[in-house]
């Protein structure tokens, strides 16, 4: 399998960060919780031929442009990316590779996503913004955690978990409203989005298929992260949507695209994020994300990209 061209995936507005192999995220909870709207796509093979990937995926954070944030780094423990504010303070996206949970730490890779259920609120709930950092510290399994989860009454949430290890690939799901949980083990090609499972909103359920046809194309890394970050720009709305209509009476119409931009509400989709890991552990961490201050008449994206061995 070729190697990523930095260049050719970056532009000039670019920065490449290697970094060590112990990493896991470390930053205290939120303080407050905001609504934003998020999409994910999974794609896992345990048993990868060379050339093709135990891990493809791609994911888009929607959310208010005024709201800061910071783009992905690298810390002394762990790689967070899509931080949620104050920056440094909880993410909806964290990577952990080399996690040294389970029997003789034979995890190699664990990611963490939080998507928001549309439209599922409570009154004083607690911040979400640390459950993702939280389950990639935890020494318990996917599971026990999520028991503790349910202790604490939150707003509604999808909180994915992909686990990587030498043979085996598992995807875990747990959302609070309803009470789901949910495994997807061995090669799977998955779709996330912010209401539940069993009921897919419509651009999820479109794009998971377009996301499929895209991995079974097995193109050349720079060719899988353009086609990949040309999923994440669509901008075509996917309707009708009996879900996203119920959940979001007002909003639905901005709502239905996987690439968010409402203007006039200063609000939209503000980072994209393709993570690979090839046959050979190698991972990579691309991260696309808006500029701030935000210019929506002129709006500039920040480019990194993160590798490791795993």
């Amino acid at each position: 399998m070729s190697q990523l061209n930095e260049k050719s995936i970056l532009g000039d507005k670019s920065e490449v960060i290697k970094a060590g192999s112990h990493l896991t995220s470390q930053y205290d909870d939120l303080r407050g919780d905001q609504v934003n709207m998020c999409i994910l796509f999974v794609h896992t093979n345990p048993n990868p031929e060379r050339g093709d990937y135990r891990l493809i995926v791609a994911t888009n954070r929607d959310e208010h442009y005024e709201r800061p944030a910071a783009d992905a780094f690298w810390c002394d423990e762990g790689l967070l990316g899509e931080i949620w504010n104050p920056p440094g303070k909880g993410a909806c996206g964290a990577v952990s590779p080399k996690n040294q949970r389970g029997e003789n730490g034979e995890k190699k890779c664990c990611v963490g996503v939080l998507l928001n259920l549309t439209g599922d609120r409570v009154e004083h709930g607690g911040p979400r913004g640390g459950i993702v950092k939280d389950y990639l510290k935890t020494p318990q399994d996917f599971w026990q955690y999520t028991k503790i989860l349910d202790k604490t009454k939150y707003s509604g949430y999808n909180v994915v978990g992909i686990e990587l290890s030498k043979h085996e690939a598992n995807v875990f799901h747990h959302s609070n409203m309803p009470k789901i949980s949910s495994v997807y083990s061995g090669s799977q090609t998955l779709g996330f989005g912010n209401s539940p499972i069993y009921s897919p909103l419509t651009k999820v359920r479109d794009g998971r298929l377009r996301f499929e046809e895209i991995v079974e194309q097995c193109l050349e890394p720079d060719d899988l992260v353009e086609e990949l970050l040309k999923l994440l720009k669509d901008k075509t709305s996917h309707l009708p949507d009996p879900e996203l209509e119920k959940r979001s009476p007002l909003g639905y119409t901005v709502l239905s695209s996987i690439f968010v931009k409402a203007e006039s509400l200063k609000y939209g989709t503000r980072t994209h994020t393709v993570i690979l890991v090839d046959h050979e552990w190698q991972l990579h961490y691309i991260e696309h994300t808006l500029e701030q201050p935000i210019d929506i008449e002129n709006p500039k994206w920040n480019v990194k990209h993160f590798q490791s061995s795993l």
